[in-house]
């Protein structure tokens, strides 16, 4: 987790999001990823409530590329 740089929330209710409280803090260290919050009328899965984005940015230092023969 420590690589996500940015989020984004799709939710269907906003008031219910805003209320859960800021959970960045149980799952990320601080800085905090930037995060972006967006109300949608519904979600492809109608049944669900929120959709997240995540962006990630690997260091070259631990990137390593899969192998051929895997």
């Amino acid at each position: 987790m420590r690589d996500v740089i940015s989020l984004v929330h799709y939710t269907t209710d906003i008031d219910a999001f805003m209320q859960a409280g800021d959970i960045r803090k149980t799952y990320f260290p601080e800085p905090y990823p930037v995060t972006t919050t967006v109300q949608v009328e519904r979600l492809y899965h109608p049944e669900l409530l929120i959709e997240i984005t995540a962006v990630a940015e690997i260091p070259l230092a631990r990137f390593r590329r899969p192998s051929p023969h895997a």
